[in-house]
């Protein structure tokens, strides 16, 4: 599976959600459908997220982010999609050489943090200045 590393790039200028995103990054790197404990290390890596989308959205709210409403729909629809990845996988089970999640965290990630973070990390850095 390909890995992810952090670069600079990633960072919304927020410690705490700068780590989030590195933990995450390493949760998904560390992901893979022949653990034993699959389900609980993506159980494990779902409450994660759930936490970081609260913390997140507290921040948005803290500095006003006039987009919020739609980042948290985001976070919302990603809920759901991941929540309906792992009930497929509980019915049917996947193959090792199968990367659908990996590719869907991975996209999601990427996007997520590379296109919708960095525009609250705009608007933050603009509240700061």
């Amino acid at each position: 599976m390909t890995t992810i590393q952090w670069t600079e790039a990633m960072s919304v200028g927020v410690e705490e959600l700068d780590q989030d995103h590195k933990h995450l990054i390493q949760m998904i790197n560390g992901l893979h459908y022949s653990d034993t404990g699959f389900v609980e290390l993506f159980n494990e890596l779902l409450d994660y997220v759930g936490g970081h989308f609260e913390r997140e959205e507290t921040h948005l709210e803290a500095i006003g982010y006039p987009g919020i409403e739609g980042h948290r729909g985001q976070h919302d629809l990603f809920a759901d999609q991941v929540a309906a990845m792992l009930k497929q996988y509980r019915a049917e089970g996947f193959a090792d050489s199968d990367q659908r999640v990996a590719d869907f965290l991975w996209t999601w990630l990427k996007g997520h943090i590379l296109i919708e973070d960095l525009k609250y990390a705009a608007w933050t850095r603009a509240k700061k200045g």
